[in-house]
């Protein structure tokens, strides 16, 4: 018998659930999350945008949230905000 050639095949129905590819989740540009940013996100338009300043390309929901949140949780420096003011 050759073996070289033998395909591994899964010989349960749960080998051949963790074989199946997961489903690919939709990536949107910038602009259409600006679009829909209150309802996507529960945040203002300036919100959004301060967390997404200086990003390019495309992201899922789930990314965009996530950046959302860590960047909603950054704490102002008041010393920065001394010298910009003057």
């Amino acid at each position: 018998m050759n073996t070289k050639n033998k395909v591994d095949m899964p010989e349960t129905e749960a080998e051949v659930v963790k074989t199946e590819i997961p489903p690919k989740v939709p990536k949107f540009a910038i602009e259409r999350l600006r679009k829909d940013c209150l309802r996507l996100f529960d945040v203002t338009l300036s919100t959004f945008n301060g967390a997404v300043c200086g990003l390019t390309g495309e992201y899922t929901v789930e990314e965009m949230r996530k950046r959302i949140d860590a960047w909603r949780g950054k704490q102002v420096n008041p010393a920065k905000l001394k010298k910009e003011a003057k």
